[in-house]
């Protein structure tokens, strides 16, 4: 940095520089020790997201230690700041001092993981400290996080169904650093064996900190009923709630933190381990710039901080796969015991697809059979690929999806789906036609309401359930019911339930990780199932996802989905940078990396805004990343520049 660029930058404009004199002369004196803070300012542009010097006032030098907020003067206006260092001088003159200190924010290793995840997915270091450190305002409802009772039987060591189980314990229980990837067991419970996970770590340090990740709020009031003293940070608090358990955490009073994505930064002190549970679910994917992953951010922490990171899910994900593929993490699988069992149990068959009334049942024989004999055993976990009542239709004709020429979906405003009936979900428009000149339909998926109101005519006299995203049903008692859930609102049943049918075992997305969702619905279901109880599978017998399933395998379902992706150059086998944006726009920063980096190109994607990848091998990645940043802050400094979105790897595409 030049000198008097900072000065330039910090330079009040003349209409507010002579109160800021007035109140420059209110200062006494710098700190004695380190008197000069470098404090990252939050800025709007990324040219100027760069670390500045100020003076630290002698009155509050205890309050701006590293890691904390303070307010600044920037440009003639009050900003905000977090303090990266405190050195001795600085090489620029006539510093401006910081107006105030405002509270603890970041500390030491977590400035160096926000400005690592910043560079990695191109974005601002602000960008990052807003989803790691919680507002301080106290708006907001509370919200309790009530504590899920758990039903499933209590194991003495519920790693033991684990072929390195008691491996994996034992190094936790040494302190020894561990990096490992494990998929669930039939019959397991999640909770209790990341409850035994803590355990371990704490054996060895009771002072040890943890951070457990998990998706959403449920998963959080589960584990929490195991591990009662963690502090909990997840956005379904309130603010003021959330901003206290934080600061519990970044003083040390809390070791223990369970929480969602924005958990990852927590700043636990003397950390030992990261475990993140489902690390396949999108709610791990930040929906606001830059865009950043838990998973990725978990990897790059423990690299960091050098502590432990065990990654855990339904299936073993593509991504730890290749983590394991690497030598950089460590398998761990079901005992081959547990799932010989289960295989003994699996059901599978083809639902030959035929000419049908849309509203007719859907169910095999199969699995009508397979429900009416288990349930004088207990509840039977019905599993569907989707909400509602029939969310999607085809063109009998062409056999293409029905939707409207807008490109929204076909309701109906009856239920007995006369053609009549037929709307768009999105424009409203009616007297549907398709474009090959068809005007007939047929269910392509059946929801989840529609699917319990067949299977209530079916057995009558008989409860039945149905849990969906906007009624969640956590638990069930062991009594004889009938439940329809989708993906993520499945229960757990007491004991475990009598049958679980899953239906709709077939996919009709071409998204690259369409196979990947599938599998995790089928292993999350049939993961529920009690020890020797039946598991009907509908659908193509032959698919790789079935295959999976019923082998219990999903190791090695991820291989061979990885090496598919490898052989067509996608992540995470290369490293990929969409671009979003105005279609000039796009293609002039494109152009511009690719003059930097060998990458592809794919695209543009017509549209508004249009989109462009761009992938390069894996081992270029950073190089990608580098050339885009400094395309995107010399952009920055441009006024008359188009804007265009960046996201690094993103999860689906």
């Amino acid at each position: 940095m030049e000198t008097g660029d900072q000065l330039f930058l910090l330079a009040d404009p003349p209409a507010v520089r002579k109160r800021a004199q007035v109140r420059a002369k209110k200062i006494v004196s710098p700190a004695g020790v380190n008197p000069v803070a470098r404090v990252r300012v939050n800025v709007p542009v990324s040219h100027l997201d760069r670390d500045f010097d100020y003076l630290v006032p002698a009155g509050i030098e205890t309050q701006c230690q590293v890691g904390d907020r303070v307010r600044v003067r920037f440009a003639g206006k009050l900003a905000d700041a977090i303090v990266v260092d405190r050195i001795m001088d600085s090489e620029f003159a006539n510093l401006a001092f910081i107006e105030r200190a405002v509270g603890p924010a970041l500390t030491a290793e977590t400035i160096e993981l926000v400005r690592s995840v910043a560079e990695r997915y191109i974005g601002m270091f602000w960008d990052v400290v807003r989803a790691a450190v919680p507002s301080k305002s106290k708006a907001g409802v509370a919200h309790n996080i009530e504590r899920i009772v758990d039903t499933a039987p209590q194991e003495d060591d519920p790693w033991a169904r684990y072929a390195r189980g008691s491996e994996l314990i034992f190094t936790l229980r040494s302190g020894h650093r561990i990096r490992a990837a494990w998929c669930s067991a039939p019959a397991s419970s999640w909770w209790q064996e990341i409850a035994a996970l803590v355990d371990a770590v704490r054996a060895h340090d009771s002072a040890a900190g943890v951070i457990v990740l998990v998706p959403d709020a449920s998963s959080i009031e589960r584990l929490a009923a195991m591990i009662s003293d963690a502090g909990i940070i997840s956005h379904h608090l309130g603010q003021g709630q959330r901003y206290q358990n934080f600061l519990e955490v970044r003083s040390g009073s809390a070791k223990i933190v369970i929480g969602t994505r924005s958990a990852v930064f927590a700043p636990v002190h003397n950390l030992k381990a990261i475990i993140m549970w489902d690390d396949f679910n999108d709610a791990y994917s930040d929906p606001h710039a830059p865009y950043w992953d838990a998973r990725e951010v978990a990897a790059l922490r423990s690299h960091q901080s050098d502590c432990s990171l065990i990654v855990g899910g339904y299936i073993r994900s593509v991504v730890t796969t290749s983590w394991c593929e690497s030598g950089w993490c460590e398998s761990i699988t079901a005992e081959k015991s547990a799932v010989e069992i289960f295989r003994s149990h699996v059901r599978t068959l083809t639902d030959t697809v035929v000419e049908r009334d849309p509203y007719q049942s859907r169910i095999p024989r199969l699995a009508w059979q397979a429900i009416k004999d288990s349930l004088p055993a207990g509840p039977v976990l019905v599993s569907v690929g989707r909400r509602g009542y029939i969310p999607a239709f085809l063109c009998t004709q062409c056999g293409e999806r029905a939707v409207c020429a807008c490109g929204g979906p076909i309701r109906f405003t009856h239920a007995d789906y006369s053609q009549e009936q037929a709307m768009c979900g999105r424009c409203g428009s009616g007297g549907w036609k398709c474009a090959c000149g068809g005007r007939k339909i047929k269910a392509l998926a059946i929801g989840a309401e529609r699917t319990a109101e067949e299977l209530g005519r079916a057995f009558a006299g008989t409860h039945v359930l149905w849990s969906q995203q906007e009624h969640v049903i956590a638990n069930v008692d062991g009594h004889s019911r009938i439940v329809v859930a989708t993906q993520g609102a499945e229960p757990y049943a007491k004991n475990g339930f009598a049958a679980v049918v899953i239906l709709d075992m077939a996919s009709h997305s071409i998204s690259l990780t369409a196979s990947e969702s599938l599998a995790r619905r089928g292993f999350s279901a049939a993961v529920r199932a009690r020890v020797g109880a039946p598991v009907v599978l509908t659908g193509d017998p032959g698919s790789r996802e079935s295959q999976a399933l019923a082998r219990w395998d999903s190791p090695w379902f991820a291989e061979r989905e990885l090496a598919d992706r490898a052989q067509a150059h996608l992540a995470p086998s290369a490293r990929v940078a969409l671009l979003i944006g105005d279609r000039n726009a796009v293609m002039d920063v494109a152009s511009s990396a690719q003059e930097k980096v060998e990458a592809r190109l794919l695209g543009p994607i017509e549209g508004d805004p249009s989109q462009v990848f761009l992938m390069v091998r894996r081992a270029q990645g950073k190089a990608l990343t580098e050339a885009l940043t400094y395309i995107m802050r010399t952009r920055s400094a441009d006024p008359k520049s188009s804007f265009v979105r960046i996201q690094i790897d993103p999860r689906d595409f």
